[in-house]
């Protein structure tokens, strides 16, 4: 996020906890419980966001899928030479997403 925003002040507690405005967890979509990330950019500013969010979260994702993948070729053999659309419309009937 380049655009200028409101900039709000604290100060970091003694274990070194510090905390983000709600105004500004709602803005960039953290929430309670759920993962983050915190980098610092090139300008060396501190930057906190939720996982997913981002290329590298993508080509992380991707990679991950791809392993999975890898790891579950060919396990499943194909004995009735059914084609994928062929099993998806048994298992779906003529429901087409």
């Amino acid at each position: 996020m380049n655009a200028q925003s409101k900039v709000e002040t604290g100060t970091m507690t003694s274990k070194g906890q510090i905390l983000i405005p709600k105004a500004m967890r709602d803005a960039v979509g953290l929430k309670p419980g759920w993962p983050y990330k915190v980098t610092v950019n090139a300008e060396g500013q501190v930057v906190v966001a939720p996982l997913g969010f981002g290329p590298e979260d993508a080509e992380e994702r991707v990679r991950r899928m791809r392993e999975g993948l890898m790891a579950i070729a060919g396990k499943y053999p194909n004995p009735d030479g059914m084609s994928t659309d062929e099993y998806m419309r048994e298992l779906r009937g003529d429901y087409e997403p």
